[in-house]
């Protein structure tokens, strides 16, 4: 018994251009092997020139197709025709078709677009809309609406709002698909089919609403790795794909700025400069590394530094992460990975006051509105070394429950913390709110201080001196060199004299 080996795997793409100049290539070959060896009864009783075409045709066959383009089989062929046997508006328009002047030919391999609906789209998983409000039923145990009066007090242009926001919170994406088919249907001597059989050789499936193509099975070569026909082992396939011209221009635009940035690195790296005496630089490398458990999805997190007057920084104090959405609805976390770099310099007689970081998690809804889901604040020292923290997150509400979540419902609700130092100083916390415990957010910063010490203060040389001790020590050793030469000259000149002369002129 063999062993069934399966190389189908399916690729995914995301095309820049539109996919409607994408072009899908299907080579079909006859599988090499012992079934595949001419037999002598198709040959014998045939002349040379049939014989020769009928090897002719062993070759690879190529079909061509783009992006939606309907090819017909010969039973669709058939069907189509007769306008008796169409019932739905694309069947009537593929008869309109048929008719029209150009002719159509059958293919042994055709397509199947997406208005055939020929297999189910691909499923998703269902997004988290939030913990908060997923029915209308939740919104009125949330707004405490029981006591106010039954359903009947309600407006219908209320319900209706509500009933709105809740089937667009369970939002769908969008795909469209198209199956690219091998026809082994068996037709009599008048075309008419007696057995439908059909393979499917690779079904597309574009998603319209994050723009990627899912490929199955994946392009392949047809000579290393060709593909077999499910009940057609004899059949041998492979797929290409080409996507157009993409534009150059935008990739080289890309490249040069990456190269500037890393030229940019590799300068402050190969020029490391000590700093002045009685100064000392801290370098900070914060990263934001994800969050948890917070009720919204599509969070992103906004970060505001705050430095002490005593300290001179380089760097961005504020800024905020990408948009994130959390992967699974075993685990509610979102991932960043957003680093922020910081130079500081200080005096070296003090002690620097740690820097004020406040963090505050936010999210956006299908509405376009941005909801404060969290506010945290870290005391970061400059303590040198690698540092860990999980900062547990709250959310400022209204006293009034019922304001509070109407507020927060229709309009996202309010910035109620005016001035972020309420955070690292309680005391000035307002009266008028409170806090509610939301999720965390885990970061990570290092920390590296550089100084000079007193010992090596005098005989380290700063970058402009230098120059100048090299050239003074290179102007030294040509003065030597000049000396050496003349007194081997003098030495040879001085060595004919004879010795008496030397004693009298002594």
């Amino acid at each position: 018994m063999s062993k069934f080996i399966c190389n189908k795997l399916a690729g995914i793409y995301w095309p820049k251009q539109p996919l409607d100049d994408i072009s899908i290539r299907i080579k079909l070959k006859c599988r090499e092997g012992i079934s595949a060896l001419p037999k002598f009864e198709d040959y014998k009783d045939k002349s040379n020139e049939e014989n020769l075409n009928k090897l002719d045709n062993n070759i690879i066959e190529e079909h061509d197709f783009r992006w939606q383009n309907k090819v017909f089989s010969n039973w669709e062929y058939q069907k189509y025709s007769d306008v008796y046997n169409c019932n739905s508006e694309t069947e009537l328009k593929y008869h309109d078709r048929l008719k029209q002047p150009y002719n159509y030919e059958c293919k042994k391999v055709f397509s199947y677009i997406h208005e055939d609906y020929y297999l189910p789209l691909p499923v998703t998983s269902e997004k988290k809309v939030g913990k908060a409000i997923v029915s209308i039923g939740d919104c009125f145990n949330r707004l405490n609406l029981e006591d106010i009066g039954s359903d009947g007090d309600i407006s219908s242009s209320m319900k209706h709002l509500l009933r709105s926001e809740e089937n667009m919170s369970s939002y769908e994406e969008r795909w469209i698909a198209m199956h690219i088919v091998l026809d082994s249907s068996e037709y009599n001597e008048d075309s008419q089919l007696l057995f439908k059989e059909e393979h499917i050789l690779v079904s597309l499936y574009h998603n319209v609403t994050y723009n990627y193509l899912i490929v199955t099975p994946n392009v392949n070569d047809i000579e290393f790795n060709a593909y077999c026909v499910e009940n057609q082992p004899e059949i041998e396939y492979g797929v290409e794909i080409e996507f157009g011209e993409e534009n150059s221009a935008e990739l080289e635009e890309l490249l040069n700025n990456l190269l500037k940035k890393w030229e940019k690195q590799q300068k402050k790296l190969l020029s490391f400069v000590m700093p002045p005496l009685g100064r000392k630089n801290y370098f900070v490398t914060f990263e934001i590394i994800s969050a948890m458990d917070f009720d919204m999805d599509n969070l992103y997190i906004e970060f505001h530094i705050k430095i002490s007057d005593d300290l001179q920084c380089n760097g961005d104090l504020r800024g905020r992460t990408h948009i994130s959405k959390h992967l699974t609805t075993e685990k509610y976390e979102w991932k960043y990975g957003h680093t922020v770099e910081l130079e500081l310099e200080c005096a070296t007689g003090i002690e620097p006051v740690p820097i004020k970081i406040y963090l505050e998690a936010i999210s956006v809804d299908w509405w376009g509105r941005h909801r404060t889901e969290g506010y945290s604040y870290l005391p970061l020292s400059l303590e040198p070394g690698e540092h860990t923290r999980h900062l547990s997150c709250s959310r400022p509400e209204e006293l009034d429950t019922v304001k509070a979540n109407n507020r927060r419902f229709f309009v996202g609700g309010c910035h109620l913390i005016k001035d972020l130092d309420v955070l690292a100083n309680p005391q000035l916390h307002n009266a008028n709110f409170r806090y509610t415990e939301t999720g965390s957010i885990s970061v990570r910063w290092r920390t590296i201080s550089q100084s000079r010490s007193p010992g090596a203060a005098c005989f380290a040389p700063s970058p402009s001196t230098a120059g100048s001790s090299t050239a003074l020590l290179s102007g030294a050793e040509a003065v030597l060199r000049q000396y050496r030469k003349a007194k081997a000259t003098l030495a040879a000149a001085t060595s004919s004299v004879p010795e008496h002369m030397h004693s009298k002129d002594g």
